[in-house]
């Protein structure tokens, strides 16, 4: 009976309560090792929880290093970049050729600076609006008044599961 899966365990249960060939000191033993093995199978799930939990954790940690690190190393490769241009700028230089590759220093397209917002005339500026919707708010006025606004449905059934 040791290798029940949580499955079978907690269906055992009802099955047993059903089975009325089972003398009732027979049943009460049975319940006894399903409830052991009930809990012996939550403590691992518990484990399983955290140790996924953890090993979650130490992986966001990692990608927040790691990206980080990419950062710092573009940044890095930015700053070389400027400094090779400054180089060639400040010796007249406008191409390199190599085996691996060219230096060339080109023309950037133009691009747009924003001075002052407010002198910009209106025709090129889009209107941009956004709408949030207060859950919260909502919540609370259904938990004082009991009314439900049109578009809502009140969600009061939902369960999750909680390891502590």
């Amino acid at each position: 009976m040791n290798n029940l899966s949580l499955y079978e365990i907690t269906n055992a249960f009802p099955a047993l309560m059903e089975n009325e060939e089972m003398s009732v000191e027979d049943k009460i033993k049975v319940e006894e090792e399903l409830t052991i093995l009930l809990q012996q199978k939550s403590q691992n799930i518990i484990g399983y929880a955290r140790n996924t939990e953890l090993m979650i954790n130490a992986m966001k940690e990692e990608e927040k290093r790691l990206a980080d690190k990419r950062k710092t190393i573009e940044n890095k490769l930015t700053r070389f970049k400027e400094y090779v241009k400054e180089c060639m700028d400040k010796n007249g230089i406008t191409k390199i050729d190599t085996e691996l590759g060219s230096l060339t220093i080109a023309k950037n397209p133009a691009s747009i600076e924003i001075v002052n917002e407010d002198e910009i005339p209106e025709e090129y500026k889009t209107e941009v609006v956004t709408v949030k919707i207060d859950k919260t708010k909502i919540k609370n006025n259904f938990k004082e008044t009991g009314e439900i606004p049109n578009g809502v449905n009140i969600l009061t059934n939902n369960t999750s599961l909680r390891i502590k």
